[in-house]
């Protein structure tokens, strides 16, 4: 098969079809139920445009069709370049899909706007606990039209949030006892963090199962690594958790 045919939206061909991307580790916000409260990320910093610029030549030769987001344990839109990696993404991957993900305490009408043109074809707005209590998003709806919320907004608060133990990370959050379950994240999902390393699952806060580094590798080849591929596929069978202590302990059992 020609490489201009691959099409990473087909779970049939083994190819992931969500690729997420942290462009800075800086968050605003320090939920309880998000590592951020009580850990601190192992790398910090911004991805540089350079490598970020590196890895979407490599999905371009792929043919990546898929989503693209922007953050790991991160505020996206505290990038002031966020519309630079966007607009990237746009020229690089004209079928994929730019999609935001943010605690919405900056997401202006003019920053909307602004992100909407770059080309974000979805803005998933989470409203977290302990938020300001002039929520910026809300006032940001009342101004976007009714077609503007339907076609381009996701928006929820944080009791809708369907929770995990991040891997065993946050005690208080209670486990599920369904540890024989497979998980089937990996099957579809990449995580690139600032630095460059290639993660299976966004769970991974402490990044125990790294598979490989952009600067060193292209994003294809550590896709198509047998490590990687043997990770997935254990991940794929019952009791397959019980091979990774990170896995082990994560109380996440979504299907997608």
């Amino acid at each position: 098969m020609d490489s201009s045919e691959v099409k990473l939206t087909s779970l049939e061909i083994g190819l992931f079809s969500e690729i997420e991307f942290e462009i800075s580790h800086q968050c605003n916000m320090a939920c309880s139920y998000c590592p951020n409260s009580q850990y601190e990320r192992k790398e910090k910093g911004k991805m540089p445009l350079e490598l970020f610029e590196k890895v979407l030549k490599e999905l371009k030769i792929a043919g990546f069709a898929g989503r693209v987001s922007y953050h790991f344990y991160n505020e996206p839109l505290l990038s002031k370049d966020l519309e630079i990696y966007v607009k990237l993404t746009k020229e690089y991957l004209p079928q994929s899909f730019p999609y935001l993900f943010t605690n919405g305490t900056l997401l202006t009408t003019e920053r909307f706007r602004s992100l909407q043109n770059a080309g974000i074809i979805k803005f998933h707005v989470t409203k977290h606990e302990a938020v300001p209590k002039n929520y910026v998003f809300e006032k940001t709806l009342l101004e976007l039209t009714e077609k503007e919320k339907e076609e381009y907004v996701v928006y929820e608060h944080h009791s809708e949030i369907q929770l995990s133990n991040r891997a065993g990370l946050l005690s208080h959050i209670e486990e599920i006892p369904f540890e024989w379950y497979p998980c089937f994240i990996p099957l579809h999902l990449v995580v690139v963090t600032v630095e460059g390393n290639v993660l299976p699952c966004y769970d991974d806060y402490t990044q125990t199962l790294e598979m490989g580094n952009v600067k060193d590798e292209s994003i294809m080849d550590i896709w198509n690594s047998e490590k990687y591929k043997k990770f997935r596929e254990d991940l794929r069978q019952k009791k397959g958790r019980e091979k990774y202590s990170t896995c082990k302990s994560c109380s996440n059992f979504k299907i997608s």
